[in-house]
Formats: structure tokens, C-alpha cells, sequence
């Protein structure tokens, strides 16, 4: 069986730039219980273990991505207890991710060594090959608010990609990997100490895939039906259907120049393009391979570390960021009238200044302000052509489609701004009991201050017993793109007051305000020996004013010279109640020669959304109950297979008055390698060979879709296979 994948399957080659064996560092070779002792940043803003950070932390370290064939940020939280991951589901964001039962791409913030490089004003983003992770030494994952630290957006959670050092690359490494569907995806990674004080390292990826064609897997879904417009008129015919397309293609590029280990400058730069017909029904989209979705992303920061004295240090950021919606971006969808584009954009300047004081290493007092100023022009209604980025939004000449060149599109530009103060504090009293308390004050210039504590304690028996028990409070500041955003066409025609008829408009409600979130959290975690960790966390989490599309005026006149028959618009109207467990088990075992790590985690939520009226509703896409597991078993170091299994209950959908849900399934996925093949080579030492294969069994499943126009269950990929290669130098 190995063998017949072995020929099918990707295989990725890799040396050290050390020594004539691959080798790993140390921290990557620590039994279980050890694990718990890794320093991680994220929880807190400042270096400690991972048994003493607030709250429920998941630490992957580079050995697991390696081994478990994780090539980006979504392929690791699939993985991971308390997520859901719905893929193919939404037109403009790919991709949805649920944590603890809420959902939204927007709701936590992503970071690479402690810089946010997700959207800097909010926006829901696609997380895909846009998030590569071949250059991370660990991801953290810190679940629940963490607002108290890092201010708006940090709603269900935290990731933070830490990449390697260059001491720790001391070379080059490159690699080029190809797959099924015409799948290619290459990185170099680069780091070296230019001097004993100065550190260099940069990277990028690229990647393109044309993807599975669904309609051969999926004949019933993706049947040649008429194409209708909103009016359920015939666009096009069944008999002059277009063929299935759904290629993307990303990269990303990131910089980092470290001096004497305290002045930094870094930038990231990340893009990724994907289909606008994703999860649409085929009879409200035509397929063509220039309805795609281009995102870009673009951070920019220059950091300075300070030591004042002994015990106090400080640091001082400032940094740009920049999301954009680029002009190219394209709907072929019935509300689009089948050939409109869009574009958004987001700026953010930022300044940051901490200061840490310790007293006699058992207490802590950390404190910081952030200054941020804003710009936005909100995503646009349906153009009839492309926005033009070097003219000024007033400027652009653009009339909505089905007028006549005649009613003239509006752009909401944005200005605001955000000031922020933050104070923690964390105390060891006893060898086994410490505690944290801390609140952030941020007062932003649209729905004015937003007040946000974290409070809780650690209790310790022994070195086996770890209980940590949190309260936090968090908001998610409402996006000026879903403040703003408005959509539709008009039908051409007039009423008998020469007003152009539209069917259907979003309208924009500059009043919205932010969410509040409020959780406790419950995390235990047990050492029963150096190779045998149970780990089980208890979390209740509140979120009020949260935001909902409603039904808006009717014979709105919204657009001047036009009459709209039927609007909806974001409203803070509903609340969310959700109760839920994760249980994890990981245990490893030792045969002189051989090795086997396994983990089985079992995540259940529930819980109540409440909306305007009085409807409710389970948390949508997400999933009641969840079993994910896997084991890597290791021979002599050098050979490893992983095949890992996701169970996911039957899911919730996205759009509540629809009464079914999407069926349940089991996804196994396999990833396995060979390393040092060419050991007694002189020029290929440290050679290596991997395997992976997605969705092994090849079954046909399929997760939450999006809105009304969409699959209410989506058709997932069938079996795809993939191989590359890897080499380093020194």
C-alpha cells in the first residue's frame, strides 16, 4: 500500500545546511510533559512558558508541520480541537473558520512574529496558501479574547506564525513541489548572520492550482441548468453552458533585518486570488476563469527593544499596513448582473510603546499605548468597470449598471481613529498558585470607548497537575467594509415616476457598532508521565450586539434617480450563547529505534443565537461534535508516516431558515516521508522524500456554503495527490 502511494504521491526533498544528516533542534525532540515549558509570546505580549500563559494555548512546533504535511494556516487549524473549517464556501472569503462556535474570518487576529498581517481595518480575508508556513519555528494559537492585550478584533482568539531565526536557518533553502489539478507550489527561505550583531533572513512562496473540476465528481450539483437573473429570467441557456473552472494562486514575500538584537525593520507581503463562483449554485453564476477574488496584503514595521535597567525594558513599534481589494477582482454572479467588478481598501498606520517591570522574578507589571490612524474606502457596489487606484474615489466617473451611465456611484472614504492604553500585571505567590489581572481602554473616533478586563489564576499540584481558570472580555470592531458595503444592479427599466426599477439592494448603516464578547474558560492539563499528557478545557462565552444582515426598507431611494424594491442591512441585533468542551489526549512511546506520537481530541458546543424577532438558531457553521486524530510513527529517525483522521458531526448552516444541515463525515488524509535517503552521498546528503494524499478514501462530503445564492452544502474535493522537492544550502 505504501509503495502504490509512493509512485502516486509528492515527494519533497530536503538537506541541512548543518550537517551530513537532517537534523532538528533540540526543543523538537522533548517528550510530551517537557513541551509544556516552550516560551510562547502570544498570550501576554511578553516571553514565558507555556504552563504559565493565561488561557487555553495550542503550540505547533516545525517538527509537527513537517510531519503532519502542514503547508498552511488552514490545513493546521483543521486540525486543531474547538475549529471549524468549512472550505469552498464563500464567494468573497473562501474559506470560513469557526472558533468555539463563532464564526468569522474576522473574529481573531493572525500574526507573524507579533505583528498582525491579517487586514488592518477588519475585513473578513480568505485564509488559505495566502498564510504560507514554511518558514514557522512554531504557531501559537491562543483561544478566547485576548482584547484585554491587543485591543480590537482579538474576539475568539489569537495566531501568531514565529518564524525561525536566521541563526537557526544559516543558509538557503528551496523547494518546489507539484500535485494534482495542475497544483504547483515553490518557497525559498533564506537566513544569515551578515555580522556577529547583524541577522538577516527574507522568504517567499508562490503557488497555482486549476483545482478538481467539481461537476465530474458532483453531477447531481453541478448539472447544466439555465443561468437566471434575479428576475428569474434566462441569461443562459442549459444547452450553452460553460465548463467548470476554480484555479487559484497566491504567494507571499516577507523581509526581516534584526540589529544587535534590538533595532528590527520587517515586511510581509501576501496575495491570494480564488474564484467568485465558490459555492454558488450553477444556475446563479457563469464559470469564468476571470471571476476571481485578488486579495493583497502589505505590512511594513521598524521595532526598537530597550533595557533601562535590570528589571525594566521596553519596547516601541510603529508599523503600516495596507488590504486591498484589487480592481481586477470580478462577479459573474446573477446579482452582479454576471460581469461587474469590485475593489476595497484599508490602511492603518500604528505606533505601539510597552514598557515590562520585574521585581525579583515572581511579579510582573507590564503597561503600553497604541496610537492608530485609519483609512478606508469601503468595498464598492457592483462596477461596471474597473476602479482606477490612481484616481481619487470621486473622481472615478463610474455610473451604476442597468442606468444608463446616468445615477452616479457613491464611495464611502473613511477616516478614523483608535487611541489605546493597556495594563497587566502577573504574580507568582506560591509554587502553586499565580495570578494575572489586567484591562485595555481604547476609545476609537466612530462608536466612541470600549472598556476590556482579563482576569484569572494558575493553580499547580506537583509538576503534573496544571489548572488555569480566566475571565476576559473582548469587542470586534465592526469593519468599515461591512459598515459600508452595498451591493446591486438595476433592471434597466423605469416606473411610471422615471425612476430606474432595482429588484434588491444592500444598504450600507454607518451607525454600526462594535460586538461584545464576555468568557470564562476552564483549562486542565495532566501529566501522567513524561510521554502521556491529557489536556480538557471548559469555556462559556457571551456576545451581545451582534451583527446580522436584516430586511431593510422596501421602495428605498437610497441611490437618487432610482427605486429600490427590496434592501437588507447590517444591524447590531443578536446574541450568542455558547457552552463547550475540548478533551485531548497525546500520548508517545520510545522502541529503541522507533517512535510513535498519537493525539485524539473530541470537541462538543452548543448554544443559542438569538436574532431580531425573537428567531433562534444553533451557532451557525458549526458542527455539535468533532473528533479529530492521528499518530506519526518514526523508524531510525529517518522514515515517518501520518495519517490523520477528521471526524465532523453534521453542521450548522450559514443562512438559518434553511432546516437541514450538512451531512456529517470522515476525512482521512495521509502524509509520510523519508529522511536521508542519500545519506552516504557526498552531494546530496540529507536528501528526503514525502508523501501526501487528501482525502485518502476519496469520499464525497461536503461543509457549510454561504448565503441564499450558494450550496447550502458545498461540494468538497475529491483524492488529490502531491509532490516536490527540498533542498538546503549553507
Amino acid at each position: 500500500m505504501i509503495a502504490y502511494f509512493l509512485c502516486l504521491s509528492p515527494v519533497i526533498l530536503s538537506s541541512s545546511a548543518h550537517a551530513n544528516e537532517e537534523s532538528f533542534e533540540m526543543i523538537l525532540e522533548l517528550p510530551l510533559a517537557a513541551l509544556m515549558k516552550l516560551e510562547v509570546t502570544t498570550p501576554s505580549s511578553t516571553s514565558q512558558k507555556l504552563e504559565d500563559a493565561p488561557g487555553t494555548i495550542i503550540v505547533i512546533t516545525k517538527q509537527q508541520i513537517e510531519e503532519r504535511g502542514y503547508v498552511n494556516l488552514l490545513d493546521l487549524l483543521q486540525d486543531l480541537p474547538g475549529i471549524d473549517v468549512n472550505q469552498k464556501s464563500v464567494e468573497e472569503y473562501y474559506n470560513q473558520v469557526s472558533i468555539r462556535g463563532n464564526v468569522g474570518n474576522d473574529n481573531f487576529l493572525i500574526m507573524q512574529d507579533g505583528m498582525r498581517i491579517s487586514s488592518p481595518t477588519g475585513e473578513h480575508i480568505p485564509i488559505s496558501d495566502n498564510f504560507p508556513l514554511y518558514h514557522a519555528r512554531q504557531v501559537e494559537v491562543a483561544f478566547g479574547p485576548v482584547s484585554a492585550i491587543y485591543g480590537a478584533d482579538a474576539f475568539t482568539g489569537v495566531i501568531n506564525i514565529i518564524t525561525e531565526s536566521a541563526k537557526e536557518l544559516d543558509g538557503m533553502q528551496i523547494s518546489s513541489t507539484v500535485g494534482s489539478d495542475e497544483y504547483y507550489h515553490n518557497y525559498l527561505n533564506f537566513g544569515e548572520s551578515l555580522t556577529p550583531r547583524i541577522d538577516l533572513k527574507f522568504g517567499g512562496h508562490w503557488q497555482s492550482s486549476q483545482d478538481p473540476d467539481l461537476s465530474k465528481t458532483y453531477t447531481r450539483e453541478f448539472q447544466d441548468v439555465d443561468a437566471l437573473d434575479t428576475s428569474n429570467n434566462i441569461f443562459r441557456a442549459a444547452s450553452a453552458r460553460e465548463d467548470f473552472v476554480a484555479g487559484t494562486n497566491s504567494y507571499s514575500f516577507y523581509l526581516d533585518l534584526d540589529i544587535n538584537e534590538k533595532l528590527n525593520f520587517g515586511f510581509t507581503r501576501s496575495f491570494l486570488s480564488h474564484p467568485t463562483t465558490t459555492g454558488v449554485q450553477p444556475k446563479n453564476a457563469i464559470f469564468d476563469k476571470d471571476a476571481d477574488w485578488n486579495t493583497l496584503i502589505q505590512t511594513y514595521k521598524t521595532e526598537l527593544k530597550s533595557s533601562f535597567t535590570d528589571t525594566i525594558s521596553g519596547n516601541t513599534k510603529l508599523s503600516y499596513s495596507k488590504y486591498t481589494t484589487l480592481p481586477s477582482t470580478k462577479f459573474t454572479n446573477n446579482f452582479a448582473n454576471f460581469n461587474a467588478f469590485k475593489f476595497a481598501r484599508g490602511r492603518r498606520w500604528q505606533l505601539d510603546h510597552k514598557v515590562d517591570y520585574k521585581t525579583n522574578g515572581k511579579h510582573q507589571l507590564s503597561g503600553g499605548v497604541t496610537l492608530q490612524s485609519f483609512n478606508s474606502i469601503p468595498k464598492t457596489t457592483d462596477l461596471p468597470s474597473e476602479y482606477d487606484p490612481d484616481k481619487e474615489a470621486g473622481d472615478q466617473g463610474l455610473f451604476h449598471i442597468g442606468t444608463s451611465n446616468t445615477l452616479p456611484i457613491l464611495f464611502f472614504e473613511q477616516d478614523f481613529q483608535n487611541y489605546g492604553l493597556f495594563v497587566q500585571t502577573q504574580s507568582k505567590w506560591s509554587d502553586w498558585l499565580s495570578s494575572f489581572a489586567g484591562f485595555r481602554y481604547d476609545y476609537d473616533s466612530r462608536f466612541h470607548s470600549t472598556f476590556n478586563p482579563r482576569v484569572g489564576a494558575i493553580f499547580k499540584y506537583k509538576d503534573s497537575t496544571n489548572l488555569k481558570l480566566m475571565y476576559s472580555e473582548a469587542f470586534l470592531a465592526p469593519s468599515t467594509n461591512l459598515a459600508f458595503s452595498h451591493f446591486g444592479t438595476f433592471t434597466g427599466n423605469k416606473d411610471g415616476s422615471n425612476r430606474f426599477i432595482s429588484d434588491f439592494f444592500r444598504l450600507p448603516n454607518p451607525d454600526l457598532g462594535p460586538e461584545k464578547t464576555r468568557t470564562i474558560d476552564a483549562n486542565l492539563t495532566h501529566k501522567f508521565d513524561e510521554n502521556l499528557v491529557l489536556k480538557g478545557g471548559f469555556y462559556f462565552t457571551m456576545v451581545e450586539d451582534q451583527i446580522d444582515i436584516v430586511s431593510g426598507p422596501s421602495n428605498s431611494e437610497f441611490i437618487p434617480g432610482g427605486i429600490i424594491t427590496s434592501t437588507s442591512t447590517a444591524k447590531n441585533v443578536g446574541r450568542l450563547d455558547v457552552v463547550g468542551a475540548d478533551v485531548t489526549v497525546e500520548q508517545a512511546f520510545n522502541w529503541k529505534n522507533k517512535k510513535l506520537n498519537y493525539w485524539i481530541s473530541y470537541s462538543w458546543v452548543d448554544g443559542t443565537l438569538k436574532k431580531l424577532g425573537g428567531v433562534t438558531s444553533n451557532p451557525p457553521v458549526t458542527a455539535k461534535n468533532k473528533i479529530k486524530a492521528g499518530f506519526t510513527f518514526t523508524y531510525l529517525n529517518d522514515y515517518f508516516i501520518t495519517p490523520k483522521l477528521i471526524w465532523v458531526d453534521e453542521t450548522n448552516h450559514f443562512v438559518e431558515d434553511r432546516s437541514e444541515k450538512v451531512s456529517p463525515y470522515a476525512l482521512l488524509n495521509l502524509h509520510l516521508g523519508v529522511r536521508n535517503i542519500f545519506s552516504n552521498s557526498k552531494h546530496w546528503q540529507a536528501m528526503s522524500a514525502y508523501l501526501s494524499v487528501t482525502n485518502l478514501a476519496d469520499v464525497k462530503y461536503f461543509n457549510a456554503g454561504g448565503g441564499s445564492n450558494s450550496f447550502g452544502s458545498s461540494p468538497q474535493d475529491p483524492r488529490r495527490f502531491f509532490l516536490g522537492i527540498r533542498k538546503s544550502f549553507n
